[in-house]
């Protein structure tokens, strides 16, 4: 971590976290919260809705906080309070992403970092929330983002494509294209996350101000998890917010995430609860990454 001449440590930047609070699963903002804040970074949660546990398990109780977004981001108005970062997840409705995009406009300065993870679907469906009007929403919601996390689903959906979560028979390349269109809805820096390789799951990054191409990835191990998507935009944002490249910031997700799933895999966990990413936060502090 950066110091400054005295020793102590410099300021810690602020990121506006919104996302839902659900009890059980290690998604949003418990994994969010806890991975920023092992970052040196502060999450100052602007939760979108509570759940008590996230949508994969059999049922939930939901609370949608829509109308208490407002008011929220009018008192860290009047705090005056500046962001490093906004970093914006899972939305309820279409509302909530007119309500996101007001805070992106009053709260965004010269310098902030803008991350969307545009939650839309999986395994080439939406999610059952969701529909074609969502998808016009978070389109718009990305062209205000420098950098956004669709997975191969959402990415698809994004361009208004058949969401077909497969990889092409042809390999990575027409991924690696599909990252560079999605950067003419707006955003510089786009990853798509999940993509099933061979024996890996990777994440392909695209930089459209250099034209570079990054990628980063994990053995396939167990089924799909919830929370991984958003620890790695949750790390991804925590990176960037700290002075780290993209591509930098994913590796650090990778072993993050690697690590964690084998150690879930072990210990035989439901999908639904999450991974075991808690014994593992010293890799997002560790000076070398891959």
């Amino acid at each position: 971590m950066e110091k400054t001449k005295g020793g102590t440590d410099l300021p810690i930047p602020k990121v506006a976290t919104i996302n839902d609070l659900s009890g059980l699963g290690k998604c949003s903002l418990t994994a969010a919260i806890p991975i920023l804040s092992a970052m040196g970074v502060q999450a100052c949660p602007l939760p979108t809705a509570a759940l008590s546990n996230q949508t994969g398990f059999p049922s939930y109780a939901c609370v949608d906080l829509s109308g208490h977004m407002e008011e929220f981001a009018r008192q860290w108005m009047a705090q005056e309070v500046s962001f490093a970062g906004i970093y914006s997840g899972f939305l309820c409705s279409v509302e909530q992403v007119v309500l996101v995009e007001r805070f992106i406009d009053a709260f965004a300065r010269p310098g902030t970092i803008v991350l969307v993870d545009p939650v839309l679907g999986d395994d080439g469906r939406f999610y059952p929330l969701f529909d074609r009007r969502m998808q016009a929403a978070l389109t718009g919601l990305v062209g205000r983002a420098q950098v956004i996390t669709p997975n191969l689903t959402e990415a698809r959906l994004l361009v208004g494509e058949s969401p077909d979560p497969d990889t092409p028979a042809e390999g990575l390349e027409p991924i690696w294209e599909l990252a560079q269109r999605l950067t003419q809805l707006g955003p510089t820096t786009v990853v798509i996350t999940g993509v099933h390789w061979r024996d890996q799951i990777l994440n392909l990054g695209y930089c459209a101000q250099d034209g570079q191409r990054f990628s980063a990835g994990t053995r396939r191990m167990g089924g799909g998890f919830s929370g991984t998507g958003d620890i790695l935009a949750s790390i991804l944002c925590g990176g960037l917010v700290r002075g780290e490249s993209a591509g930098q910031a994913l590796q650090r997700a990778a072993g993050l995430l690697e690590a964690s799933i084998a150690e879930t895999c072990a210990e035989g966990t439901a999908p639904c609860e999450g991974i075991a990413f808690e014994h593992h936060l010293r890799l997002l502090w560790e000076e070398e990454v891959g």
